[in-house]
């Protein structure tokens, strides 16, 4: 867990809730803007941050206990105070604080809220990728606040050109029914993560159009920038290409030219790479350039109809 993290996802939210709770505001006006500018606050931190560390169900307690600190306030005491704004000048300049870290908390969750909507566009239906169990989206979703991948899109940038195809894919992990998703502090070992060494199916039927193996799988954190994608399989599925990357070194059970029916084992989840921790990188796109394969034209996937985005969970 980085200082980052640490600080966004688990000290400002508990610091935030332990203020609601032991130093209300006095008058209506003053403690409503302190209710509303930490649910901001909280609100675009839950949608727009990745939940893997802490786990998916964390802004949901922070959430729970916003709303059991306000109603006990209210069965209690009523409204803290008396007037509109009786708060004291430390009060009220801690009240105006968190009420400028709201403007962004609402940014946040703007952007989150919208990137739930799958655009009008050409959408191709995909079977699940991988055996039962439990799954996060990392990166998914179509505003790039939830899903870095979009940012290929922009043609202007030279050295996105060759990566545009996975523009709009999804990045995915293996947790546990808890949501944890590793052993230990900060592994740097791969095998000690849950997606690691995991099947990963074909999720549709095909041909095997490309095979790329023989990278090495990445101590976490850190990543082979020369060979972006690590090991993959691209399959030909008719109308467009399916690619599935970052698989183990070694794993990959199909070869150029193999049929694959939905569902047929292809490989391992791994960690090669760019990859900052194992996880399965899945996107569609038009054509498989021969010159750079992933440079097709990004389509945008649902799994079994379903429009994925960052945090959501699939269990089978």
């Amino acid at each position: 867990m980085s200082w980052m993290v640490m600080l966004t996802q688990i000290l400002l939210p508990l610091a935030l809730l332990a203020w609601v709770a032991f130093y209300p505001a006095s008058g209506w006006l003053a403690w409503g803007l302190q209710l509303i500018s930490v649910t901001a606050v909280l609100l675009g931190i839950g949608l727009a941050f990745l939940w893997a560390v802490p786990p998916f169900w964390v802004p949901y307690a922070y959430g729970l206990l916003l709303i059991l600190i306000g109603a006990t306030h209210l069965l209690r005491k009523g409204v803290p105070g008396t007037g509109i704004w009786r708060a004291s000048a430390a009060s009220s300049v801690m009240i105006l604080a968190v009420a400028a870290l709201a403007l962004p908390g609402g940014y946040l969750a703007w952007h989150a809220i919208n990137g739930r909507v799958l655009p009008a566009e050409t959408v191709v239906d995909l079977a699940p990728p991988f055996p039962p169990g439990h799954y996060l989206i990392a990166h998914g979703g179509s505003a790039p606040m939830i899903n870095a991948h979009l940012k290929t899109l922009d043609q202007t940038v030279e050295r996105f050109r060759p990566w545009r195809g996975q523009s709009k894919a999804l990045d995915i992990f293996r947790i546990s029914s808890l949501g944890f998703h590793k052993k230990g502090w900060q592994p740097t070992e791969p095998a000690r993560y849950t997606t690691f060494g995991v099947p990963v199916l074909s999720p549709c039927g095909g041909e095997v159009a490309l095979v790329v193996d023989g990278i090495e799988d990445m101590p976490v954190p850190e990543m082979d920038r020369d060979h972006m994608a690590g090991n993959y399989v691209a399959i030909n599925c008719g109308d467009f290409f399916v690619i599935l990357a970052h698989l183990r070194q070694g794993s990959i059970a199909v070869a150029t030219g193999d049929r694959v029916t939905t569902g047929d084992l292809l490989g391992q989840m791994g960690n090669s790479g760019n990859s900052s921790e194992p996880h399965l990188h899945l996107h569609a796109q038009k054509g498989l350039p021969e010159e750079a394969p992933l440079s097709g034209e990004p389509l945008w996937i649902t799994i079994n109809n379903r429009f994925l985005v960052r945090n959501d969970r699939l269990s089978f």
